[in-house]
């Protein structure tokens, strides 16, 4: 029974097989759709345009030999570059000797569009700057607290001179990233727009996200600035009290120094309440929750 059944399937692979070749003897008719590639581009040169990015070949032939065009394989349709600048019109059916995985056997029936439009001009390279597309969420209690760091923070880009001046800097990706509480280093890539060759195409940026707390700076001096020659300005108080808000990390690193916070002369002297509010300068990253007084009287003498 077993060995029948050995036999039984050996006749219908057999079968199949035969049916196969038969079929694939015949002739047949088969439309490929393939991307453009322009090659030999002269080493001062670069391409600036295409009239079209895919060319439909028509061809007819016997099914194996159609066959080894469409099964496992992709090819593409190559274009001789023009050896000088400018824009050259080129026929489709000229170039079909820069194809040599075209076989020799099959039949071109029809090929569109006829005739393609290349342009290169000089080819020039500048740097831009990378600038990273995020879209960002903290848990709450948490943002960030620096300038995001990319590394690089620009790159070389090469390519037609009319198409390389266009860009300033170059975006990468968009990547979205949620509940943050933590210092996180991304990986970017970095977009590559046609006709252009970019000098990397991945940067790392640097999240530095921390715990926001509120941090109280006593004692705080304020300056007095720009008392002309001959008059003196002074204040009551002559200290405050500023409440900050930040990251953990960064408000345990500052000092009643990093913070600035003055008045000018002509402030007291255009004043008609008999107080001023004083100018306070802080950190990036750093946001006043509050500060006492809000107003400091004065006297200005003159001598």
């Amino acid at each position: 029974m077993k060995r029948k059944i050995i036999t039984i399937s050996l006749v219908t692979i057999f079968s199949i097989l035969l049916w196969v070749f038969v079929s694939f003897s015949g002739e047949f008719s088969i439309t490929l759709n393939l991307p453009t590639q322009v090659t030999g581009v002269p080493e001062n040169l670069a391409l600036s345009s295409i009239s079209s990015h895919e060319v439909s070949l028509s061809l007819k032939g016997q099914g194996w030999q159609l066959a080894q065009h469409t099964l496992g394989r992709d090819p593409k349709f190559f274009i001789p570059s023009p050896q000088k600048e400018g824009e050259t019109s080129i026929s489709s059916r000229n170039v079909l000797y820069a194809n040599s995985w075209l076989s020799s056997t099959l039949q071109l029936a029809e090929v569109s569009p006829e005739k393609i439009s290349v342009k290169v001009e000089k080819k020039i390279t500048k740097k831009v700057e990378i600038i990273p597309v995020l879209s960002l969420t903290y848990k709450p209690g948490y943002d960030l607290v620096s300038q995001v760091e990319i590394d690089p923070d620009s790159v070389e880009i090469s390519g037609p001179e009319s198409v390389v001046n266009d860009f300033s800097f170059l975006n990468t990706t968009r990547v979205a990233v949620d509940k943050l509480e933590k210092e996180t280093t991304l990986n970017l890539k970095v977009q590559n727009p046609d006709y252009l060759t970019i000098g990397t195409e991945e940067c790392k940026v640097k999240l530095d996200v921390q715990k926001i707390v509120d941090k109280t700076f006593e004692n705080i001096e304020v300056k007095k600035e720009n008392i002309p020659p001959g008059y003196e300005l002074n204040l009551s108080p002559m200290r405050i009290t500023i409440v900050l808000r930040g990251g953990i990390n960064l408000l345990s690193k500052l000092k009643n120094e990093d913070l600035k916070v003055y008045v000018r002369f002509q402030q007291a002297l255009n004043d008609t309440n008999g107080s001023i509010e004083p100018t306070i300068e802080i950190p990036d990253f750093t946001s006043i929750i509050d500060f006492k007084p809000k107003r400091l009287e004065y006297i200005i003498k003159k001598y």
